[in-house]
C-alpha cells in the first residue's frame, strides 16, 4: 500500500474517531445520558430508531459517514444494540441503501460514483478490481470493515454486477459483519463499566492516529524535499 493511501485512510480514521469521541463526551454527561435513556424506553422511543434507520440508509449512498460511527454512538448512548429490534432496523436500512446504491450506479454509471464518492478514479480502480476478482471477493468486502463496501455498492450497479448474488451477499455478509461489530463494541463498552472509560479509550486512539499521521507526513515531505534537491 502506498504512503499516500495510508495517509488518506488515517485522515478518515481521525475524523471518525473524533466524531465518536465527541459523542462519548456528550453522553458521558449524566443529565444527557439519563434523558436519552428515558427517551428510548418511552412511547417516543420509535423516533430514535427511525432516525438511526434513515442515517444508516443514507450512509450507504450519500452520507460519507462510516457505519462504525453510528453503531459506536448507539452503544455509547445506551441503546440495546444486540436486541432483535436494533439489528432488524440497521440491517433493513443497510439493504434498502444497497438497493438504492445499486440502482443509482446502474442508472448513472461512473458519474454516480464520482458524485457520491467524489472521485472518478475510485470508479476506475474498483470497477477493475470487481471485474477481475469476482463474486466471492465482493462477498468478503461486505463482511470486513476495512473495505469501502459502500462505494462498491455503486460500482456494482455501474458494472452490472450479478444482482441476485449482490443481494444475497449483502444480506448474509452485512448481517455477519453487523453482529460481529456490535459484539465487539458492546464488549469494549462493558470493560470499563461506564462512559468515562470509553472517552479515555477513544482519546488515546485519536492521539495515536494523529501522531502516526504527522510522522508519516513529515517523512513524506522530507522525501519530496530530498528528491527536489537531486
Amino acid at each position: 500500500m502506498k504512503k499516500e493511501q495510508i495517509l488518506k485512510i488515517l485522515k478518515v480514521a481521525i475524523i471518525m474517531t473524533l466524531i465518536i469521541l465527541v459523542v462519548e463526551i456528550i453522553f458521558s454527561i449524566p443529565i444527557i445520558n439519563n434523558w436519552f435513556a428515558s427517551l428510548i424506553t418511552s412511547s417516543k422511543g420509535w423516533v430514535v430508531y427511525l432516525v438511526i434507520w434513515f442515517i444508516m440508509f443514507l450512509q450507504t449512498t450519500v452520507l460519507n459517514i462510516p457505519a462504525y460511527v453510528v453503531l459506536s454512538a448507539s452503544v455509547s448512548v445506551g441503546i440495546n444494540t444486540l436486541s432483535v429490534l436494533y439489528i432488524v432496523v440497521v440491517l433493513s436500512a443497510y439493504l434498502a441503501g444497497c438497493l438504492l446504491a445499486y440502482w443509482i450506479g446502474y442508472k448513472f454509471g461512473k458519474k454516480a460514483v464520482k458524485w457520491c464518492a467524489g472521485s472518478e478514479e475510485d470508479y476506475e480502480k474498483w470497477s477493475k478490481v470487481l471485474n477481475k476478482k469476482g463474486k466471492w471477493w465482493y462477498f468478503a468486502t461486505v463482511i470486513f470493515p476495512m473495505f469501502p463496501d459502500d462505494i462498491l455498492c455503486l460500482v456494482a450497479g455501474a458494472v452490472k454486477f450479478n444482482f441476485p448474488f449482490y443481494i444475497l451477499s449483502n444480506i448474509i455478509g452485512r448481517g455477519i459483519g453487523l453482529v460481529t461489530m456490535l459484539l465487539f463494541l458492546e464488549l469494549m463498552g462493558s470493560m470499563g463499566g461506564g462512559f468515562p472509560y470509553m472517552v479515555i479509550v477513544w482519546a488515546i486512539a485519536l492521539l495515536v492516529e494523529i501522531i502516526i499521521y504527522f510522522v508519516l507526513k513529515k517523512k513524506e515531505n522530507k522525501n519530496e524535499s530530498d528528491f527536489d534537491r537531486e
